[in-house]
Parts: structure tokens; sequence; C-alpha cells
């Protein structure tokens, strides 16, 4: 379910005209605050869209939202950055086009609702010369019913820490994990197998 919504807000904006204007369309990477404004400066003009915090569920139904943060960036200024300059997309024009794309738009089969715009007044965007605003959409999907198995990929890797108390000498662990294992005087109660993938 999450994974269609993101998936479908992403080509939602990669499908419609707005592309040919922007530098990236893709999921916000998870960054820290420092290196979130570098990336967003390397690729502004630019849209990313990132799953809400909080969903809300009632009555068998769940309301997912998500944020489209829009990325605008002029070496003339922040009223250019802002406002476009007619040869680069401003941080408004950006805006306005996500909510006419999104409200009421159909993406990743669910119907979308804008629900809120924030500008991002920031220290670190301003000093980077960026502009950034998130439109606040949500959609609401029926809850599963049941586990559909169908959803989840084979196990693959096994990832465990051991921290037991060795019953045997080193020497003897050491001859285990050779090539060719030495188990003529000890062999370990438990072994684990796991085979390459090719």
């Amino acid at each position: 379910m999450y994974a269609e919504m993101e998936i479908g807000l992403v080509a939602a904006i990669e499908d419609s005209p707005l592309r040919a204007k922007l530098a990236a369309v893709e999921t916000l990477p998870e960054l820290d605050g420092d290196n979130l404004v570098q990336k967003f400066a390397a690729q502004a003009p630019a849209v990313f869209v990132v799953a809400g915090v909080h969903a809300s569920v009632q009555d068998g139904s769940i309301t997912v939202p998500f944020g489209l943060a829009c990325v605008a960036r002029n070496a003339r200024g922040h009223e250019d950055a802002r406002r476009g300059d007619g040869k680069t997309l401003g941080m408004y024009q950006i805006v306005s086009s996500v909510l006419g794309l999104v409200e009421n738009g159909r993406a990743g089969g669910y119907v979308w609702r804008v629900t809120g715009v924030d500008l991002m007044l920031d220290d670190k965007l301003a000093k980077a010369g960026l502009t950034c605003a998130v439109v606040h959409v949500s959609t609401t999907a029926a809850l599963p019913d049941g586990l559909d198995e169908a959803l989840l990929d084979d196990f693959l890797t096994l990832r465990a820490d051991y921290d037991i108390k060795p019953m045997v000498a080193t020497s003897e662990h050491d001859k285990w994990i050779k090539d060719d294992p030495d188990y003529s005087s000890s062999k370990p109660e438990l072994q684990d197998l796991q085979p390459v993938q090719t």
C-alpha cells in the first residue's frame, strides 16, 4: 500500500508537463540537515516525495499523509527563487503546479487530496539560496483484510549476533572453520549453512 502510494506520486509528477522544467523528481533521501540542504541545492528545481509521520485509522480505513517538497534555487536572489525568472521555475510555480496535479488526482491507484502547504523557513536553506515549501496530501484506503503473503519477499538473509561463552578452547574453534573442517577431537553443537546466491 505505502509503496504503491509513493511510487504513484512520483510517477504522477514524472508523467506531467511539470517534469520537463525540473532537475529531479525523487523520494526524499534519509539524510541529516546539512546533507539534505546540499542535495536540495544540487538538484533544485525539484520535487521530493516523502511519507508522512502519522496515519490515522478509523472504521476499517487508513488515511495516509505524504509530503511533496517543492525546492527552487536562483542565483539572482531569493525573490527569483520564489517567483521564478522566466527561465528557471520558482518555488511558487512548482507549488501551484503540484497543487493542480494532486488535488483530486489519481496516483498509485488512489485518489489524493491536498490538506495544506507549509513554507519552510530555515536558515540553512536560506543561506544555500534555496526556497522550499511542502505540499501536504493524503489519501484514504481500506485496511488490508488479513496478511497477503504475496507481498512478502522470500527470506534470504539471516542477521544474527551470538554472544555465548565458548564451550571449547579457541584452538578447537580454529579447526572447525577451516575449508576442510577438523572434527576429530570436538564438534560444534550448532552449525549454520548459508548457500551462495548465484
